[in-house]
């Protein structure tokens, strides 16, 4: 999957309503992140209401999450333990840098450059 450190592209920013009222700061399509850390984590939670008007999670899927440099959230306030809010792992891709460009970048200014016009 992915490694901490390692730059990712969000490939999905698209999020269901109540994911505004959680998260403060979001992953925004075709922008490149770096990962902090991964973990399992919760996703797609089914919400109840209980008689006393609380919202609870009924039901959730068990997922890869990652957590990432840029963004910073709250903990997870469905959460028994201390965990900050996660994004899905499928939500990225690994970022594909160009390496002939980055090896050109490199090579500047190493070596005699001599021209010849002839």
């Amino acid at each position: 999957m992915f490694q901490n450190g390692q730059r990712v592209v969000c490939i999905d920013d698209h999020f269901e309503p109540w994911v505004y009222d959680l998260y403060t700061a979001l992953p925004k399509k075709n922008h490149v992140y770096t990962v902090r850390a991964m973990g399992t984590g919760r996703s797609n939670p089914r919400f109840t209401v209980t008689k006393d008007a609380e919202i609870k999670i009924q039901a959730a899927d068990f997922d890869i999450l990652i957590l990432l440099n840029e963004l910073l959230n709250p903990d997870d306030p469905h959460s028994s333990i201390k965990q900050e809010l996660g994004f899905r792992a499928e939500r990225f891709a690994p970022l594909e840098e160009d390496l002939a460009e980055n090896e050109a970048v490199e090579l500047v200014g190493f070596g005699k450059e001599t021209k010849s016009w002839e």
